[in-house]
């Protein structure tokens, strides 16, 4: 909760109307829903000034907004919802990003006990983040975010509640340079989990090794244990060492023994405190399992007893679009499609593969976008993947997907391998082409919008 004259006095902000004593406890960023009593923080993100959209959240009945000094429609704006209005709060600041920021570490400071895991990685971050909380909720208060708000000004946003939570587990994610340190100035993490280095942004970051230097950063700003958990099963992980800044705990799947994937959930053991115990997970493929072990890891790290780290592994369940298996009455849905890199891509197909009771499987693959000058080799690396694979169809649609047909082509021959260039002919194609019994994988980056073709399905 905020009051009014707390938000002027941390974001140097001017009252332009309302009252200073009010409090505020609930604010929200959406550009399309408005909340009646909620405040409005109109954030720029992904190039809209969201700042457009105030009167439609002034008609809502929100309790008030910030809005920029330097904002062109600035009179107009405060003019007509104050008409609509009048003793609706409206607090003048120089920048709406830097605000929100301003008003999460105010609150991260005032909470600064509270522990917070932050969680960093190529591939699986919202799994591992959401696997990490759902053991530690077994015994305390914990909050996480499966919603992908792993950006500064989003995580600012959901930072704003944390002083309703003993912990949290939160993944940052980045999508190019200097963008980890003011997060890890925002979050002071006690634990700070990487769980794999890939190509994701590669396109904007140049390279594995500019990738990890950056995530490194997450640590700039750590506090209380200083751990970083680190996969020892990645290469670009392996040789980091402690240092003055932290300690190096590291995990992998070599810790699991027995590990038996059965038709809805995986089988697996692995010492706990030092003693063998056995784990239930309701999941697909292997990656999880090593997501499981981290999650365990970093459990340890809090003392969760075992039985409750065994709960939580039991109570996990599959984050939405993250290979979220859908069963129709006469063919099996595989929506993979939140997001896509190389690595994510390799291993659902993997995965899928293996899955059983289907008569056919069919692969159906987006373009995976920010890999720049690397995009057509690393489609073409996709395709190699169907040499190891058992596709009876493979599908693409997307600019630079048709290179993972060129190479798809060679280990499936006699098999339909088709790229589309407008997603509205696959839906229809595929529709046609589907028979009962089928298994139809899905996996794109968000911006292909497979969601479209879920729901077709």
């Amino acid at each position: 909760m905020f009051k009014i004259k707390e938000i002027i006095e941390v974001t140097n902000g001017k009252l332009i109307n309302g009252d200073t004593n009010e409090d505020v406890s609930e604010f929200y960023i959406s550009s399309k829903n408005h909340y009646k009593n909620k405040f409005y923080i109109p954030i720029t993100w992904r190039e809209e000034d969201r700042q457009q959209y105030i009167i439609d959240a002034a008609k809502s009945g929100v309790k008030g907004y910030l809005i920029s000094d330097l904002y062109e429609q600035k009179d107009e704006i405060i003019a007509e919802s104050i008409k609509i209005n009048p003793n609706i709060i409206i607090i003048q600041v120089e920048n709406i990003n830097t605000s929100i920021y301003k008003m999460a570490s105010y609150k991260r400071n005032k909470m600064i006990d509270n522990p917070i895991i932050a969680v960093t990685g190529s591939v699986g971050k919202t799994s591992t983040t959401e696997m990490i909380s759902s053991i530690i909720r077994e015994e305390k208060n914990v909050f996480s975010d499966t919603g992908n708000n792993n950006a500064a000004p989003l995580l600012s946003w959901i930072m704003l509640d944390i002083d309703n939570y003993e912990m949290a587990v939160l993944e940052a994610g980045m999508a190019r340079k200097n963008v980890m340190e003011p997060i890890s100035e925002l979050l002071k993490p006690s634990v700070v989990v990487i769980n794999n280095i890939g190509t994701s942004h590669i396109g904007n970051l140049g390279s594995k090794e500019e990738i990890l230097e950056e995530k490194l950063k997450l640590t700039s700003h750590m506090k209380d244990e200083k751990i970083l958990l680190l996969n020892d099963d990645d290469s670009m992980l392996k040789n980091i060492k402690s240092n003055d800044i932290y300690t190096v705990k590291k995990y992998s799947l070599k810790e699991a023994k027995n590990i038996n994937q059965k038709e809805e959930y995986i089988n697996f053991e692995t010492n706990v405190y030092g003693e063998n115990t056995k784990f239930e997970l309701k999941a697909y493929g292997i990656h999880n399992v090593s997501n499981a072990i981290c999650a365990i890891r970093a459990s340890e790290i809090f003392n969760i007893k075992k039985e409750n780290i065994q709960n939580g592994i039991r109570n996990y369940r599959n984050v939405d679009r993250r290979f979220n298996v859908i069963n129709k009455s006469n063919y099996i849905i595989v929506d993979d499609a939140y997001n896509a890199s190389i690595d994510s891509m390799k291993a659902g197909l993997i995965t899928s593969n293996e899955m059983k009771n289907c008569k056919r499987k069919i692969a159906v693959l987006g373009d995976m976008l920010e890999l720049g000058e690397y995009s057509e080799e690393l489609h073409r690396q996709v395709g190699e993947i169907f040499k190891e694979v058992d596709f009876d169809i493979l599908l693409t649609q997307g600019e630079n997907s048709k290179y993972i047909c060129e190479n798809a082509r060679k280990y499936m021959k006699d098999k339909k391998v088709i790229n589309f260039e407008i997603q509205e002919d696959l839906i229809k194609y595929l529709l046609n082409e589907i028979k009962e019994g089928d298994l139809i994988y899905l996996k794109a980056s968000k911006k292909m919008n497979f969601d479209n073709i879920v729901k077709e399905l």
